[in-house]
């Protein structure tokens, strides 16, 4: 079996070259993209912000209406004025359509360990729901990594410790200290998505599995936090699907980077995966 969790629904045209799709043909394209890569189950991030190419939580569960094979990660949008409605949020979490909540220090000018974000973070706790924060090298310009550095979890995995943080992309390129977070912190998973654009060049490939390797050779048990993901359609899944193989795991570790994790901290019902909803 196999989760990816990091998607997105969103149309990344200005990035990729692609042309601009609605919603509804991107939902397609994902459909395709895991039936050809074997993956059974799609964690899907909506955005900090709502536009053309951003479609809004509510939009997106609607589309994919609980279908068996996504879980719905919502977006928080906290600085401007299209704040994200905390009340409305833990409502869609209370009743079980939002399994997550997804930060973006850095695109969304706030640092990690931004005081203001305690509200969100007690939600979490009292719904037992993870946090995936974007972490590390940020494809838009005018975004500010140094909010987005994976050291900051350190803060509010002490801070919160009933709250379960994830490290998105591995904190990349800073993957010491995303590994220094993960062995120090119980609370702290991390996923292996949108470690490069586009596929793999062979140097880069090569260069990221060294670099991955050392981080797992520093935080020790592998299988306990890491977890599979992509960041489709930044990129393509079945680069990544590779880049998992790559890695060397044991039998058992692989079995919960895969997918064992993720259904665990999403509360995923894998037993509903064997007769997937038909389209």
């Amino acid at each position: 079996m196999l989760i990816d969790c990091h998607v997105h629904l969103n149309a990344y045209h200005t990035v990729n070259g692609d042309r601009r799709r609605p919603t509804e043909e991107n939902v397609d394209r994902l459909w395709d993209a895991m039936a050809a890569n074997g993956v059974d189950h799609a964690v899907v991030l909506t955005s900090y912000k709502v536009d053309v190419d951003r479609p809004s939580v509510e939009r997106v569960l609607e589309i994919l209406a609980e279908d068996p094979r996504t879980t719905v990660v919502e977006g928080l949008r906290w600085r401007g004025d299209a704040r994200t409605d905390l009340f409305h949020m833990e409502e869609r979490i209370r009743d079980g359509v939002v399994k997550g909540i997804k930060l973006y220090p850095g695109y969304d000018k706030y640092a990690i360990n931004d005081p203001s974000l305690e509200a969100v973070f007690r939600l979490a706790a009292k719904h037992d729901v993870p946090v995936m924060i974007h972490c590390g090298d940020t494809y838009a310009k005018g975004a500010k990594v140094r909010q987005a550095h994976p050291l900051l979890v350190d803060d509010v995995a002490v801070d919160y410790p009933d709250v379960r943080f994830v490290i998105c992309h591995l904190g990349n390129p800073w993957f010491v200290d995303t590994a220094e977070v993960l062995y120090k912190n119980d609370n702290v998973y991390a996923d292996i998505s949108g470690l490069t654009l586009g596929d793999f060049d062979y140097e880069f490939e090569r260069y990221v599995i060294m670099r991955v390797k050392d981080l797992i050779s520093y935080m020790g048990t592998p299988g306990k936090q890491l977890m599979y993901g992509s960041d489709w359609p930044l990129v393509e899944m079945g680069p990544y699907v590779k880049f998992l193989e790559g890695l060397g795991f044991s039998e058992g570790e692989r079995e919960h980077i895969a997918w064992k994790t993720a259904a665990e901290i999403f509360k995923i019902d894998v037993s509903r995966l064997e007769s997937p909803t038909p389209h």
